[in-house]
């Protein structure tokens, strides 16, 4: 056989096998290129999927935290900085306890703010003195321990008050500074007044007719408050007189403890 066509059979066979070679390596590296961009979409696919849900969070926490008196617009929301939002919250607080405040003022015994006040700044103690309200002897004595005899009832009972002996007509002074709380009526007292003296004492001054205060009227000890009137039906056999009761947190205490007074 010819040399020259053996040697270009060689040649030949290696060429091809080298050409066979190549496009396999190539082939192998454009499948890996493939797996390669693959990941990489992935990859990138992920990330983007992560970031888009990072973004989701971010706007519901927003929203979560939009005031609740607001609407959340994206657009148009420029919500308060969280020390404005403090003001504003400390604002609605002090408000809310300015009305609270207030309304706490007028219940007390219904009266006004201003009369509340001055009710608070009154000091009566058990050390404090009383004005006689009228000039007279005591009739009836106050006893809550034991009872007392009634005239007019024929009856012994207790008393929460002291009746003092006087004559239609006469001035009943306030037995102390105070103001006035309530005009009231009843069938045993007839008309009567209650006058906070201060510290949650109450007097009361019953069987009076002309009062010249109203409720919520500041007076001052020995002002004129009204006059005594005829005594009611309970009182008739004990004649003219002025019914007056001390007491202190609703609980009636002996007017004479603070009154000067010689059997």
């Amino acid at each position: 056989m010819d040399k020259k066509f053996i040697a270009a059979v060689v040649v030949c066979f290696v060429a091809l096998t080298a050409v066979a070679a190549g496009t396999y390596f190539l082939g192998q590296k454009s499948d890996e290129n493939i797996v390669n961009l693959r990941e990489a979409n992935s990859t990138a696919t992920t990330t983007e999927d992560k970031n888009v849900e990072a973004a989701q969070n971010v706007i519901e926490e927003t929203e979560s935290q939009t005031p609740p008196d607001r609407v959340y617009d994206p657009e148009g929301y420029q919500g308060s900085s969280e020390g404005e939002s403090e003001v504003v919250s400390a604002g609605n607080v002090v408000e809310a306890n300015t009305e609270s405040n207030a309304e706490g003022e007028d219940y007390m015994y219904g009266l006004s703010s201003e009369a509340a006040a001055q009710i608070k700044a009154l000091n009566f103690d058990a050390d404090s003195t009383l004005l006689w309200p009228v000039q007279g002897s005591i009739i009836i004595p106050y006893d809550m321990d034991n009872t007392v005899y009634y005239s007019t009832l024929n009856e012994y009972k207790t008393n929460p008050g002291i009746v003092i002996q006087s004559s239609q007509g006469t001035a009943v002074k306030a037995a102390a500074d105070g103001v006035i709380t309530m005009l009231g009526e009843d069938d045993e007292l007839g008309v009567y007044i209650n006058e906070a003296i201060g510290n949650d004492y109450i007097a009361t001054y019953g069987q009076i007719v002309n009062p010249e205060v109203e409720a919520g009227d500041y007076v001052e000890a020995g002002q004129t408050i009204a006059y005594v009137n005829a005594p009611t039906r309970y009182y008739t056999k004990e004649g003219d007189n002025l019914y007056f009761a001390i007491a202190k947190d609703g609980k009636t205490v002996d007017p004479l403890e603070f009154i000067d007074y010689e059997d």
